[in-house]
């Protein structure tokens, strides 16, 4: 029986292999691959064995392959000779040409997939602006734990940058109209891509990576919002504290809240909150609320 350190824990791959009867999509040799590269790179990307163990039990993702689910293909970074795939939503009656503001939506660790879809279509609606939710892993989804890890842990943050200033090329997206958001994976890139490259974008973090950096941090002029669940073993308390610390240290306008009896990747899809189940419904009119005082500014 194969072990691999995540984060402070410890992970039976054998045990993954019945839940998601993965072998035929990721083989077993890639799968101990993907965890031997996580313990090696464990500083960089915040885990825990109770994340993986949320997404085990969580209801089964549904896939959809990327060319059936993106609606835009956007040219990518000068020099890299790929096109970027992204799903493009805008508000029921919005007319072609039309000014409106621009929500980038960054997928989590599977992958953009059509729970994905299912939000940018809600939040285009529900704020009237365009959002484009664009695949950063530049074609690859899945539904498997060690390979979603890997994917989130060999895609670097400087690559995520530059496909995003591609995607806001395409937009043209001027400051003060612009927002990123992100879950989990993309919450993560998202606030470190507008502290690096836009920080006149508003962010919003959804159960992601904090940034913690009072200096990065102090380079942000616009808002962060963050969204978090109390029972989520993969962000304790102590550094949530940290993250709004350091954000009102750096003079960073913000609303992180943390939402009790909940873990990590508690808002799964648009059902949630139109049913008004909580605190779903309420994450949502934080994030929600917080977006329409930005872009009405």
């Amino acid at each position: 029986t194969a072990h691999a350190t995540i984060g402070h824990g410890t992970a039976n791959i054998m045990m993954i292999h019945p839940l998601r009867l993965a072998l035929p999509f990721f083989s077993a040799v890639q799968a101990v691959g993907a965890f031997s590269f996580l313990s090696t790179r464990a500083s960089s990307w915040t885990s825990s064995a109770a994340h993986v163990i949320e997404h085990l039990t969580s209801p089964p993702l549904q896939l959809t392959p990327l060319e059936e689910l993106a609606n835009t293909r956007i040219p990518g970074p000068s020099g890299s000779n790929v096109d970027i795939l992204a799903y493009k939503a805008t508000p029921s009656g919005s007319n072609e040409g039309e000014p409106l503001p621009l929500l980038i939506l960054i997928h989590e660790f599977f992958g953009l997939n059509p729970s994905i879809v299912e939000k940018a279509r809600g939040l285009a609606d529900d704020l009237g602006c365009i959002v484009v939710a664009p695949d950063t892993f530049r074609g690859d989804v899945t539904d498997f734990i060690p390979k979603a890890i890997w994917l989130a842990l060999s895609t670097p943050q400087q690559r995520v940058n530059d496909d995003l200033d591609a995607v806001c090329s395409y937009l043209n997206a001027n400051d003060g109209n612009l927002a990123v958001m992100g879950f989990c994976y993309g919450g993560g890139k998202a606030i470190r891509y507008t502290s690096q490259r836009r920080p006149d974008a508003a962010t919003v973090v959804f159960y992601g990576s904090p940034l913690t950096n009072v200096g990065e941090l102090r380079r942000l002029k616009a808002p962060v919002c963050g969204v978090y669940g109390s029972k989520d073993a993969q962000f304790p308390m102590p550094l949530l504290d940290e993250f709004r610390k350091s954000l009102e240290d750096a003079g960073v306008e913000n609303d992180v809240r943390v939402y009790d009896g909940v873990g990590h990747a508690f808002w799964t899809d648009m059902d949630q909150v139109k049913s008004g189940q909580q605190p779903q419904k309420d994450a949502y009119e934080q994030c929600t609320t917080f977006l329409r005082r930005f872009f009405g500014g």
